[in-house]
């Protein structure tokens, strides 16, 4: 029997600055501005990607996401595959 965690928005833009803060050392701009504005290059964003997959168990696909896009732009994504599973 497999059990389904549900994480709320806060809970998920938390692991991302988790993430953004313990593999790059950097606090994240605000949840609407590009993570790009932090200084984060396209190679982090799929460093923070593989991060949440790991957390969540499931699979975050990049083509969904904005050329540059912002921490609610991966919440939104992290909510939609998870709810696909």
């Amino acid at each position: 029997m497999s059990t389904i965690t549900t994480w709320s928005d806060e809970a998920i833009t938390a692991k991302i600055r988790d993430i953004a803060k313990t593999t790059f050392g950097m606090d994240l701009p605000d949840s609407s501005q590009p993570i790009k504005d932090s200084g984060l290059d396209s190679l982090a964003l799929i460093d923070i990607v593989m991060g949440l997959e790991e957390t969540f168990g499931c699979q975050l696909p990049l083509e969904r996401l904005p050329a540059n896009p912002t921490i609610n732009d991966f919440v939104a994504l992290a909510q939609a595959s998870l709810a696909e599973r």
